[in-house]
């Protein structure tokens, strides 16, 4: 029985596969190393714990995480730790070069593995987005595309809190529920709750500092940038939003009006 891929797939799958995994052994073999110096063994013992435990979750948890789709089930798991290997390499090339490459070369440490585990399982996680709308070979190509992205913000060390997420969802609530009923497109209300989510967020960081001082303003809770500010924002939209809808109301009524009496007064 021949394989339902396709012949372009079957062929170019290999090819990346191939030449990706030839250029990290050639850069393993010429710039990484093992860490050989003598550590605590109180210490090797919490980190190997640590490492077990996430080694088990990508490999056990989001390697069999796709097995039960219908026409997934037969290569889920191989594919699932395909990437998982891909990634893992790529993120401990990644994390090397980056942050520690003073000696000329990447040290692999059991820390530096288990960082490299947690940024491949973003990809993991994202297999189950995009699952039967890309193929074997897309979903390759986004291996060291995403663990990139991936690694790239943990550098920069920046998050998002918890609380700014709770008041941009709210924010965006707020500013969307006045109009929504007038909102005709998706991208519409995407971007007026990106736009309130902002101000919210930003809200939050600036201007309790900024503005609570100077105009004493006492909100403890971070009431006016989490529905005050949302909620102008939601009224100026509506404003907008009911009056192109009125002005594209009167032009398609009294256009054929319009041509009836032409046409009345031409007979």
């Amino acid at each position: 029985m021949g394989s339902k891929y396709p012949r372009s797939l079957r062929v170019c799958l290999p090819r990346w596969a191939l030449v990706l995994e030839a250029t990290f052994i050639l850069i393993f073999f010429f710039y990484t190393s093992y860490d050989t110096s003598r550590k605590d063994q109180k210490t090797l013992v919490e980190t190997y714990r640590a490492f077990q435990d996430v080694t088990v979750v990508a490999a056990l948890g989001m390697g069999f995480l796709a097995s039960s789709l219908r026409r997934y089930n037969w290569s889920s798991v191989a594919f699932s730790l395909f990437l998982l290997v891909l990634g893992v390499q790529w993120a401990l090339l990644l994390h090397g070069f980056l942050e520690d490459f003073s000696t000329g070369k990447v040290v692999i440490t059991l820390l530096s593995i288990q960082l490299a585990t947690m940024s491949a399982m973003s990809v993991l996680i994202s297999l189950g987005a995009i699952l039967g709308k890309a193929n074997l070979l897309q979903l390759a190509v986004m291996v060291p595309l995403e663990v990139t992205a991936f690694s790239t913000m943990r550098m920069v060390n920046r998050r998002f809190l918890n609380t700014h997420i709770h008041n941009a969802v709210l924010a965006g609530g707020v500013a969307v529920g006045s109009s929504c009923h007038l909102i005709t497109s998706p991208w519409l209300a995407m971007v007026l709750g990106f736009v309130a989510g902002l101000i919210s967020s930003a809200g939050a960081e600036c201007l309790p500092v900024c503005f609570n001082q100077v105009l004493g303003v006492h909100d403890t809770c971070g009431v006016y940038y989490t529905f005050g500010l949302p909620s102008l924002l939601g009224g100026i939209t509506y404003v907008v939003l009911l009056t192109l809808q009125i002005s594209w109301t009167k032009n398609t009524t009294f256009a054929p009006k319009s041509q009836n009496m032409e046409r009345t007064s031409c007979n």
